[in-house]
C-alpha cells in the first residue's frame, strides 16, 4: 500500500517529464484515452453481477442430479 501521496512538487515535475516526452499535442489524446479506458472498465465491472455466480453454482448440482438419472449408463 502506498506510505505517501505524491506532492504538489512531484505532481508538477511528473507533468514536465509527459511534456517533455510526448509533447502537448499527444497529451490530451492520453489522457482521452484514459479516460474512456477507465470509464469502459467501470461500465464492465458494473454490469457483472456477482450473485449470478453462487446463483449458477448452487443450480448446477441440482441440473445434474436430474439429468444424471435419465441418462443411460454404459457399465
Amino acid at each position: 500500500m502506498l506510505s505517501r501521496v505524491p506532492g504538489h512538487w512531484e505532481l508538477i515535475l511528473l507533468a514536465l517529464v509527459l511534456l517533455l516526452l510526448f509533447g502537448a499535442k499527444q497529451l490530451p489524446q492520453i489522457g482521452r484515452n484514459l479516460g474512456r479506458g477507465v470509464r469502459e472498465l467501470k461500465d464492465t465491472v458494473g454490469d457483472v453481477d456477482p450473485r449470478a455466480d453462487v446463483r449458477k453454482a448452487l443450480e448446477a448440482p441440482e441440473d445434474e442430479a436430474r439429468s444424471g438419472s435419465t441418462a443411460p449408463r454404459d457399465d
